[in-house]
């Protein structure tokens, strides 16, 4: 009788490699592996090291800079995918952070050893990527092409929660209305400028345009009558709406013939004499990924984080920002040294958050714009889970997919907590 721990079989067909051809070497495949392991480590100890202000991180981050410069060097010459680019110049700059960051002495210590750890991982994972995927291939190469997506899609968390803080800094203070009489002229000027734009725009054969150039008048006729809430009603609006509706509309959005976004842009391009059309977006497999993460871009920048940060702006003492500009302090100054430190339990909240919903998220995209495509290019981990488990009827290897997932949300939400909570301290 023979038995077999099926859980280990699916954890073992998810994440082993296996060879392919005469020339596979088992010790490539574990050097390559303790690369991969030694990287990982180093990173988080490079970003513990930064945190806690170990003394020689100036030095490890000239050798993450080195790093980032090597990256985009082979880059150069190999014509490598544009995930290399991307993390070649994310290590020059924060290379650049670290080595200009002020107080810091340029003295040898410990922590430069994880910076210079995590820059010999590279340069090793760099050198056996060829002999390794040459004699070695993922048993499913899927699962790391949707971890890929998945990570890929969420480099827009930072831009997202950069806008909604952004938002919550111009809707934070009141508009000076005026009298009723003032707020009544300037409501009824706004409605008949909007109402003269639409019929002329109209006119000349530019539906989407007169849409467009009404609803702006009618938007600044709502701040005119009722203020700035009526600008945080407008952001927020997506929010009250259902996500797939909302998903159908930018699906209708994108359309490549009949979509106000590639008709607009064609537009542009044939006024300006230029021959670039636009592409098929959710049709094309390099433009899939960046047109969902401006939907969510969109979505997000408006929503309950915009929210959380203008309760806490609204809490910020107003006493340090009346001292800090009697003390002479500028805009960014005020903001850079009062305000900001008084948002990091708000943000290190709203960081938590993102990166757990990133890393979850994906799937209403997926199932209802672009169904994984095409050729897998919007599948995430959550799709493929969904994919696994009712429509293969796999369910013990999307058990495994989700064991692999909690992993993953687990260490991130730790890493997060852990220097999320120093940082809130130290602020």
């Amino acid at each position: 009788m023979k038995m077999e721990f099926v859980g280990l079989r699916n954890l073992n067909d998810l994440l082993g490699v296996r060879s392919v051809g005469p020339g596979s070497h088992a010790g490539v495949c574990s050097v390559y592996a303790i690369c991969a392991v030694l990287l990982l480590v180093a990173l988080i100890g490079t970003l513990w090291a930064h945190v806690a202000r170990w003394r020689g991180v100036r030095v490890g981050s000239v050798a993450l800079g080195a790093a980032g410069v090597v990256l985009l060097a082979v880059a150069v010459v190999t014509g490598a995918h544009h995930s290399v680019w991307l993390a070649g110049a994310l290590l020059i700059l924060g290379g650049l952070a670290g080595a200009l960051r002020e107080g810091e002495p340029w003295r040898w210590g410990w922590g430069a050893v994880p910076a210079l750890l995590f820059s010999v991982a590279l340069v090793g994972l760099m050198a056996l990527n060829a002999s390794m995927w040459a004699s070695h291939e993922p048993r499913d190469p899927r699962f790391w092409q949707y971890l890929f997506n998945t990570v890929y899609m969420m480099l827009a968390m930072p831009l997202s929660i950069a806008a909604s803080l952004g938002l919550a800094i111009l809707l934070s203070d009141e508009l000076p209305t005026g009298p009723i009489r003032t707020r009544l002229i300037g409501s009824l000027l706004c409605l008949a400028a909007g109402v003269g734009t639409f019929l002329f725009l109209l006119s000349s054969g530019h539906g989407n345009l007169a849409l467009m150039g009404g609803l702006l008048w009618i938007i600044a006729m709502l701040g005119f009558a009722f203020g700035v809430v009526s600008y945080r009603t407008v952001f927020y609006l997506p929010h009250f709406t259902s996500g797939v509706a909302m998903m159908i509309l930018w699906k209708a959005l994108y359309n490549p013939k009949t979509g106000p976004i590639s008709t607009a842009l064609n537009g542009l391009c044939d006024a300006m004499g230029w021959s670039w059309r636009s592409p098929a977006w959710l049709m094309d497999f390099t433009w899939a990924k960046p047109a969902l993460m401006f939907m969510g871009l969109w979505t997000a920048a408006g929503g309950m984080n915009m929210l959380l940060y203008l309760s806490a702006l609204s809490n910020v003492p107003k006493d340090l920002l009346e001292a800090a500009e009697v003390d002479g302090a500028g805009r960014w100054s005020r903001f850079r040294h009062v305000t900001w430190p008084q948002l990091a339990p708000t943000t290190f909240f709203i960081v938590i958050m993102a990166v757990v919903g990133g890393l979850q998220g994906g799937f209403e995209q997926a199932r209802v714009m672009t169904g994984g495509g095409p050729a897998g290019a919007t599948t995430t981990l959550s799709f493929y889970v969904y994919t696994k488990g009712f429509e293969d009827l796999e369910l013990g290897y999307a058990a495994a997919i989700s064991w692999v997932l909690f992993c993953i949300v687990f260490t991130a939400t730790a890493i997060n907590w852990r220097f999320g909570k120093t940082l809130e301290v130290d602020s």
